[in-house]
């Protein structure tokens, strides 16, 4: 969580909201000014480019090298760039036609409407998001332009019809301030940026470049904030205050349960999706998101999202900005409104069910074997545990296991044992805390557990891959932005010594094992390393002592004439958990010796993968 934000960038944030507050208009000018640099270096650029290219043109025999260099780069700028722009959120979701379902298209037009957008032109269904937007194709082209609707399946599947307006009002709302055309210029200027590769001139433009793309995404981030709101305000001039709050509350309750990972797991493993009698995931969601929220949950729930802050670079304000008020007792009263709206809208609760299966059913199907995989990979490894072991790596190994196969009980009450077995144990002891303080209700409930925490990360840095991301979840719940900042600060002291034990050269002497994969995982590994540069490659995890955690690495073997500078740094790139280095003869003789068993990678990657 926050991964590189520092106190400096948080408090540039801020300094940025305070700034537009202060002066809108002027920090209007601000941002016109950051989009004119942007373009003007863009023009330089381009122009530094047509004299290569006229030079080139006047005496092609003298600059064969250029040609090449410059017919390579600008082609895999362009495909960028097209690549960037040509990703449309609405691809392959099924659509929303008016003559199958009149009356939702009524519902959007009654509303465009009444907030004075104009026409939306097609409506999708996303039958796994929890959300529902906006998007438009050809921004800036008026006679082009084309307004999209995207609803999210979960979040109908929640909604009653009052709160359904407010969704629509919403975000109807953003197409009538013409939010997407004035952030579709930016979006060009930003893609241009992000694409443009030109070797020797992208190196000498890089600082300036990421400097231009952090001060043009931190001031636009007030803005956006500025926008969501503007488009509550419609739907509660619309709608009334109530609507708004309906859907608001809806958002924040339901939300938490439309893991679809979690409400799909059991149709996933069962498999046999689409046929007679087989599973429904439209039902399975409509079921989950139904479920009754008793009222001291509910209090509790909104109470904390009430008091919760953002961090000052999100899209959206607070809850408490948003709803107008900081009192549980306004919301609570919506916490178990009516969820009806597929039945008034769509007619029936299963009319959607076919298109939600056509799109979930195959990908619920791909995943069910790696599930199914990863369950019974997990099993083997509890399995293979010593049951003499109580050490607390094997503890703490234990504990993940059973999280991963759902048996919170059990791996709670092993908690409890280790922690009594070994009380100085700091891995031990912050999994205990954590899991205390994301149960912590208040901030005074939380405080004492925090500090802990705290002082646990300044004795090791290495809990802080335990207890960082709990730290800052409590932090943002209770509003403690100080509390924030020095966490930002003790992290980025102990930043320099965690990263040397981290990324420190893989040697024969650590304490190595092979990383648990399941065969979905071990083929997913091999097709991705998959060519005539890799012969086999080892997945090994290296173990801290006494810390519960370990490094994730990759070693490859190569093929003769392999390039591996040219190709370590792009694997490294693909994977985010994984860090990818070469490996030497004594590394592997020691692989052997532990009986490390190592991946096979084919010599070319199948066809269609």
């Amino acid at each position: 969580m926050f991964e590189n934000v520092t106190r400096k960038e948080w408090e540039r944030w801020e300094g940025a909201e305070r700034s537009f507050r202060a002066h809108p208009a002027l920090y209007r000018l601000r941002l016109a000014a950051l989009f004119a640099e942007g373009v003007l270096a863009g023009v330089l650029l381009l122009a530094v480019v047509a004299f290569l290219v006229a030079a080139c043109v006047i005496a092609p025999a003298r600059h064969v090298r250029l040609i090449v260099f410059l017919v390579l780069n600008l082609f895999y700028s362009a495909k960028t760039y097209l690549s960037i722009l040509s990703n449309r959120p609405w691809s392959g979701l099924p659509e929303l036609r008016a003559e199958e379902w009149p009356r939702l298209h009524e519902l959007v037009r009654e509303t465009a409407a009444a907030v004075g957008a104009p026409r939306i032109h097609r409506v999708f269904l996303d039958p796994g998001a929890f959300n529902a937007s906006v998007s438009v194709a050809f921004p800036l082209v008026p006679g082009l332009r084309r307004n999209v609707l995207i609803l999210g399946y979960p979040l109908l599947a929640s909604l009653g019809p009052r709160a359904l307006r407010g969704v629509l009002a919403h975000e109807l709302g953003h197409v009538a301030h013409r939010d997407l055309v004035h952030g579709g210029a930016l979006l060009h200027v930003r893609a241009f940026w992000i694409s443009v590769q030109l070797g020797v001139f992208t190196w000498a433009m890089g600082p300036w470049r990421r400097s231009y793309l952090r001060r043009i995404d931190r001031l636009m981030s007030p803005l956006e904030r500025e926008r969501e709101l503007a488009a509550d305000r419609a739907a509660a001039e619309l709608f009334g205050v109530d609507a708004l709050r309906e859907t608001l509350v809806a958002l924040e309750l339901r939300g938490p349960d439309a893991d679809l990972g979690k409400i799909l797991d059991p149709l996933v493993r069962a498999g046999g999706f689409g046929q007679p009698g087989g599973p429904s995931p439209g039902a399975a969601i409509r079921e989950a998101l139904r479920r009754e929220i008793p009222a001291d949950k509910a209090r509790r729930r909104l109470a904390r999202a009430l008091r919760s802050i953002v961090p000052p670079s999100a899209e959206h304000p607070p809850l408490a900005v948003r709803a107008g008020t900081a009192d549980p007792a306004d919301l609570v009263p919506f916490a178990n409104a009516p969820q009806d709206a597929l039945e008034t809208v769509f007619g029936a609760a299963d009319a959607l069910d076919g298109a939600v299966l056509a799109f979930l059913g195959p990908l619920c199907e791909e995943a069910g074997k790696g599930a199914r995989d990863e369950r019974e990979n997990a099993e083997r490894r509890l399995a293979a545990l010593p049951d003499d072991d109580a050490s607390p790596d094997s503890v703490i190994e234990r504990i993940g296991i059973l999280r991963d196969l759902g048996r919170r009980e059990d791996a709670e009450a092993l908690l409890r044992a280790g922690r009594a077995a070994h009380p100085d144990n700091a891995a031990l002891e912050a999994i205990e805390l954590s899991d205390a303080l994301a149960e912590a209700d208040t901030a005074e409930e939380g405080a004492p557990l925090a500090r802990r925490l705290e002082a646990l990360v300044e004795t090791d840095p290495m809990m802080r891959l335990w207890a960082e991301d709990p730290l800052f979840t409590h932090y943002l719940e209770v509003g403690a932005v100080d509390s924030i900042k020095a966490l930002l600060d003790l992290r980025q002291h102990g930043e320099k010594t965690l990263r040397r034990r981290l990324d420190a050269k893989l040697r024969p002497t650590d304490d190595l094992r092979a990383a648990p994969l399941s065969e979905t995982v071990r083929s997913d590994l091999a097709l991705a390393f998959a060519g005539n540069s890799v012969r086999e490659v080892y997945a090994v995890l290296r173990a801290y002592e006494g810390t519960g955690t370990s490094s994730c690495f990759l070693v490859v073997r190569w093929r003769p004439l392999a390039d591996s500078s040219r190709l370590l740094p792009a694997f490294n790139e693909a994977f985010d958990d994984w860090l990818v280095v070469a490996g030497t003869r004594a590394l592997f003789r020691r692989f052997a010796e532990l009986g490390i068993e190592p991946i096979p990678v084919p010599k070319r990657r199948p066809k269609g993968k």
